[in-house]
């Protein structure tokens, strides 16, 4: 089970995740990034849907999707590090994940205040 930290980073990243459902052309990629987010005991399986989704990103030229890809891909990643792996991501991915979900919120409409809101959670 993660420490307080990286549950509360997965709890931020589902946040984010949230504020895209019905708007990111891939919905069914969006859900499932989200459930494994909402789910630590499956952060492992980070890696192997990490790679599905590089391959979805490596196979558009369509703008949203290659920013809902990219966006996904630096959760999943940080997600999986979080696990301990002897594989894992750069260090650097945590990092990422809020810069791509400002990319994709200007291509589809989030408010930047609703990515402030959602990484700042009222519990804090």
């Amino acid at each position: 089970m993660p420490s307080p930290y990286p549950r509360q980073m997965g709890a931020s990243i589902a946040a984010l995740l949230r504020l895209f459902e019905g708007k990111v052309p891939d919905a069914d990629s969006n859900a499932f990034t989200l459930e494994l987010a909402l789910n630590d005991d499956r952060w492992s399986t980070g890696h192997a849907f990490r790679d599905v989704v590089r391959g979805r990103l490596l196979a558009t030229n369509d703008k949203i999707k290659s920013a809902q890809y990219t966006f996904e891909e630096s959760c999943l990643e940080a997600l999986y590090n979080e696990t301990q792996p002897d594989d894992p991501f750069d260090s650097v991915s945590p990092y990422w994940v809020v810069p791509n979900a400002i990319r994709l919120a200007k291509l589809v409409g989030v408010p930047l205040e609703s990515l402030l809101d959602a990484m700042c959670p009222k519990t804090w």
